[in-house]
């Protein structure tokens, strides 16, 4: 999977993306102190799933319409460690999951997907 990891995703998490075999691009090596409208735009603009702990990034497709990117992959609360948010990213991650290619998943203990709005040029 191609991931734009937002500045909120610690380096361990990248690291341990990259070492399971994704091509992940953080945007704190690409654009620190990069806005929210710039994050997302770098993912429309690369076609990266966008990873991050952000519910902005939701409010700001659903909401304001905001092209969005092919996926975005929000963990919503912060898992009891850093090996069990790499694991749950993993697992969504994985070819056997459903694909997040349209939607906005957020993932807390479980995932679920959420379709990105129809008409929203989302890949």
């Amino acid at each position: 999977m191609r991931i734009l990891a937002d500045e909120n995703i610690p380096k361990g998490m990248v690291a341990a993306l990259r070492k399971a075999g994704h091509e992940v691009s953080a945007i704190a090596e690409l654009h620190p102190k990069a806005s929210d409208a710039q994050v997302l735009a770098e993912a429309v603009e690369r076609s990266l799933v966008l990873l991050t702990f952000d519910a902005d990034f939701g409010r700001m497709i659903f909401a304001e319409g905001y092209r969005a990117p092919p996926g975005i992959i929000y963990l919503r609360s912060p898992p009891p460690s850093p090996a069990a948010a790499i694991e749950r990213v993993l697992r969504v991650a994985r070819a056997d999951a459903p694909t997040i290619d349209g939607h906005f998943v957020s993932i807390d203990r479980i995932a679920r997907y959420h379709p990105l709005p129809e008409g929203n040029d989302n890949g």
